[in-house]
């Protein structure tokens, strides 16, 4: 797996995605993955973003010790870095709206990228999986056609 991130920068990624898809009943961003699929995403087909998330999360930290005189963003009561995110929507952060993007993709999109790890988003929605039930049938692209299916019909696995 890709490492873009030190753990200070990891953790405040975790923190925000968290935030972002919390865990309640159901798993959130941490329990899904979704800074794996993010750091997958950036080492990979995105890397001209890292910059970006760079200063994001230096914004997150500074807006800690601005707004709630905090060395860092994660040592924030949640209801606390809930604010410092709302604050970066309102304003438009173009770093606040590619987290937030990649954070949905990470925890919805197929778990053969990185994220949605044990298929948590799925199973939480009822979504079995890409094969459900017999398999994708043609006509598809040329993505359908030349990426393995992972997962096995809903058959196999006695449903």
């Amino acid at each position: 797996m890709a490492v873009i991130f030190d753990p200070l920068q990891r953790a405040t990624l975790e923190a925000a995605t968290g935030r972002i898809i919390p865990a309640d009943r159901d798993p959130g961003a941490l329990e899904a993955g979704v800074v794996d699929y993010i750091e997958n995403t950036l080492a990979t087909y995105e890397a001209e973003h890292v910059p970006l998330y760079v200063d994001g999360i230096q914004e997150l930290d500074r807006l800690a010790g601005e707004r709630f005189a905090s060395e860092a963003f994660v040592q924030l009561r949640t209801e606390q870095q809930d604010q410092i995110l709302a604050h970066l929507e309102e304003k438009r952060s173009p770093f606040f709206a590619l987290l937030l993007e990649h954070t949905m993709q990470g925890f919805y999109g197929d778990p053969r990228h990185g994220g949605n790890r044990d298929r948590v988003s799925w199973k939480m929605i009822g979504f079995p999986g890409p094969s459900h039930p017999e398999g994708y049938q043609p006509p598809f692209g040329w993505y359908d056609e030349n990426i393995p299916d992972d997962f096995e019909p809903a058959k196999k696995r006695g449903k």
